[in-house]
């Protein structure tokens, strides 16, 4: 019950700071940056993100009938961390100020893959918290697909609001299950709910290339432009890189 309660304490607390550290950047950069937490480009977000949560939750609840299911609360508080703390991690800081030095079009790119690799490559780690390797292997390119999409979710929008609560909602529905509320949320074997999660992470690597098509290039550039408040200068570069 301590660790459980330490589990649910930390979950919380990993929310606050990560809450507080994009309050800090954007202060640190005020008047320039006008912050990733607003109402603008919420609703098209969650829209863009919602096909794929879909398929997601319906693995969720497989696991839940074929596995059996933990304390609700639990999940709710252990999906504050992930949900709060990495986007802020490896999308919010990172990304935002990207976009503060990008010179082209051609570098969204760079920070699109980077972001997702990274954000997978790191939930090799959980190897060393008792997952087994194949678990953690999938799992971990796994995590580059749903990264790929909340990068190019979060990119389109200029909000982080959309990945947070997406990222959250997955990660909830998943604590529920008694195996991974039991483990804290370590991947020790693979379901069949797995399997429909993992295939809501192959449509989320097509859908966000879609969502990255070059078509959109010009318009993701004016997005960060108006956001770091250097829109004539951007948009002056835009066309230079047409004529």
């Amino acid at each position: 019950i301590n660790g459980r309660t330490a589990d649910n304490a930390s979950g919380v607390g990993a929310a606050i700071g990560a809450l507080a550290a994009l309050l800090i950047f954007k202060l640190w950069f005020k008047p320039a940056y006008d912050g990733c937490l607003h109402k603008y480009g919420l609703k098209e977000g969650l829209l863009m993100l919602l096909p794929f949560l879909i398929i997601h939750w319906v693995g969720s609840v497989v696991s839940w009938i074929t596995l059996g299911t933990g304390p609700v609360l639990v999940a709710f508080l252990r999906a504050s961390a992930p949900g709060f703390g990495e986007e802020v991690m490896f999308r919010g800081l990172g990304v935002a100020n990207y976009m503060r030095k990008i010179k082209s079009e051609n570098q969204i790119k760079i920070i699109f893959w980077l972001s997702a690799i990274v954000f997978g490559l790191i939930h090799l780690s959980n190897i060393f918290a008792g997952g087994d390797l194949k678990s953690t292997f999938i799992q971990a390119v796994y995590a580059i697909g749903v990264g790929m999409l909340f990068g190019a979710v979060y990119l389109n929008t200029g909000n982080l609001w959309p990945t947070i609560l997406g990222h959250w909602s997955v990660d909830f529905m998943e604590m529920i299950r008694v195996d991974l509320s039991a483990s804290g949320g370590v991947m020790v074997g693979m379901g069949i709910g797995d399997w429909i999660t993992i295939a809501a992470s192959v449509f989320a690597v097509f859908w966000a290339l879609h969502l990255m098509k070059p078509e959109r290039n010009a318009q993701i550039m004016e997005l960060w432009a108006k956001k770091w408040n250097n829109t004539e200068s951007n948009t002056q570069k835009i066309m230079g890189q047409s004529l």
